[in-house]
């Protein structure tokens, strides 16, 4: 029984170890030091906030994104209730990542991240295929109070 236990509360610990935020402080020697964090799926897509002038920039990526500015489903599962918001994003100039807010404190959709326990994240894009990608976003809060601090 006591193996049972075991080895219960450790597939929990693996099953979450992939779903928490990962938290760093990135000093590569030739920018200012600066912070991110983010929580990744099992298709290698990351979804990230990074430290950027005095606001936190929220974009995904890991994976090929076609449009320029391709339109962008999020949707957040708050206490059970799905939270609906689209966003125009910009992608980068390698085509790897889509910004979904240059500051997320600014946005619309900031309390529903804040709060929110899942995100599914679709970029709508015209010629290329259209993934709906899933991140457990659990202690969102915690991740923007590490942001935000200085």
């Amino acid at each position: 029984m006591k193996k049972l236990i075991l080895s219960g509360a450790l597939l929990c610990a693996i099953t979450n170890a992939k779903a928490q935020w990962t938290y760093k402080n990135v000093n590569n020697g030739i920018d200012d030091p600066y912070k991110i964090c983010y929580t990744e799926t099992n298709n290698y897509a990351r979804l990230k906030l990074e430290k950027y002038n005095e606001g936190v920039t929220f974009y995904i990526s890991g994976t090929y994104f076609c449009d320029e500015f391709p339109t962008v489903d999020v949707v957040f599962t708050v206490s059970g209730v799905t939270k609906k918001h689209q966003v125009v994003g910009a992608r980068s100039e390698d085509s790897k990542i889509v910004f979904l807010a240059f500051d997320i404190s600014t946005e619309e959709f900031y309390e529903d991240f804040k709060n929110a326990s899942s995100v599914k994240v679709r970029v709508n894009e015209s010629y290329c295929t259209t993934d709906v990608f899933t991140f457990n976003i659990a202690n969102s809060k915690l991740a923007l109070e590490f942001m935000q601090k200085p």
